[in-house]
């Protein structure tokens, strides 16, 4: 099975750093050594190309970004060419363990044609008015914070770029879910940062990675 990653970066995961490094390109890293990606195709913003030193060019290719993210999203699938499952992936999500890779992959390989990492709501979530006023309170229960990388079939994802949607924020009604993890958050603040840092210096990523490839090795997966 060849799985190919679409790695979209907005600004702020080419400006945003963790340890020295950009956001982006530990994402690119923690694709590549996740021992379940074959290739991986990198969008940028315009003029950002320079700016991706750390990227290993055998396993990735680099695209300047279209004008929206449903047409970058697009111009990344047209460059990945033919494999059987696609992960698109927000790049300012730089850490998202090779386990919950995988289990996206699973869920494809297992008959799903979409599939995203939840994980569920803890805080109590209000519905409110125009004004601000308390209007609802949500079953929480039933809410899930949706994380990235999304997995689709080829098919599945072909017919959505064909629409002009943005598959990384229109899910289809059939998508699947498989369980997130707490250290795939987003990095777009310093408090964001901070977290990640304060993550990394508890369990460092390249521990998990190591793991991660050497079960991969042993099972076959590479």
């Amino acid at each position: 099975m060849r799985v190919v990653a679409l790695l979209i970066a907005d600004p702020g995961a080419v400006r945003v750093t963790v340890r020295g490094e950009p956001v982006f390109a530990h994402a690119v890293r923690g694709l590549t050594e996740s021992s379940c990606v074959a290739h991986v195709v990198v969008v940028v913003p315009p003029g950002a190309q320079s700016t991706v030193r750390a990227v290993p060019r055998s396993h990735c290719r680099v695209l300047p970004a279209a004008a929206t993210r449903a047409d970058s999203v697009r111009r990344a699938f047209e460059a990945a060419g033919s494999c059987d499952v696609v992960l698109v992936h927000d790049a300012a999500r730089p850490f998202v363990p090779s386990a919950t890779i995988q289990s996206v992959i699973d869920a494809i390989s297992q008959g799903a044609t979409a599939v995203a990492p939840v994980v569920p709501v803890t805080d109590t979530v209000k519905l409110v008015d125009a004004t601000g006023v308390i209007k609802a309170t949500e079953d929480r229960a039933r809410l899930r914070t949706v994380q990235t990388p999304l997995g689709y079939t080829w098919d599945a994802l072909r017919d959505i770029c064909a629409r002009g949607v943005d598959p990384l924020s229109a899910l289809p009604a059939t998508a699947r879910t498989v369980a997130g993890h707490p250290n795939a958050l987003r990095l777009t603040t310093p408090f964001d940062v901070a977290v990640a840092e304060a993550l990394l210096a508890i369990h460092p990523v390249a521990a998990d990675r190591q793991a991660a490839a050497r079960t991969g090795t042993k099972n076959g997966t590479r």
